[in-house]
């Protein structure tokens, strides 16, 4: 729970109070069960799904690097939409390859949505390549 005032301003989303609650988590597991027991609850829950996590944070290099494998086939992103007022944005970005939308993605800011169409669009050919 966050105060009222970082509750408005969306502190609950800033990436330095999540740390600092994931690093009072582990330090409270620390002094109540040991050095063991903070490493097992590090390995298991916040380990678990590092390649997960890796994707989301470098999904425009990964997909570059996909499609950059692949003969013939360009990426581009495209803005297809923008809302909200101008202090509190959201913006939604596809990626194409070769003009084929294959991700889409919604942000706070362009770059974010961007990210996010990606992450979607690697997640697509990872599942249509398995099929």
């Amino acid at each position: 729970q966050v105060g009222k005032c970082e509750a408005k301003t969306e502190g609950r989303y800033r990436n330095s109070i999540l740390a600092d609650s994931v690093e009072a988590i582990i330090g409270a597991i620390y002094l109540d069960g040991g050095f063991e027991y903070a490493k097992q609850f590090i390995e298991k829950i916040l380990l678990k799904d590092i390649e997960h996590k890796q994707l989301f944070y470098d999904a425009k290099t990964i997909l570059q690097e996909i499609v950059q494998g692949e003969e013939n086939e360009s990426l581009t992103y495209e803005l297809v939409a923008e809302s909200g007022p101008d202090h509190c944005k959201e913006f939604t970005v596809v990626a194409k390859i070769n003009d084929k939308i294959i991700g889409n993605g919604n942000g706070k800011t362009k770059k974010a949505a961007e990210q996010m169409a990606a992450y979607h669009a690697i997640l697509e050919l990872k599942n249509v390549s398995s099929k």
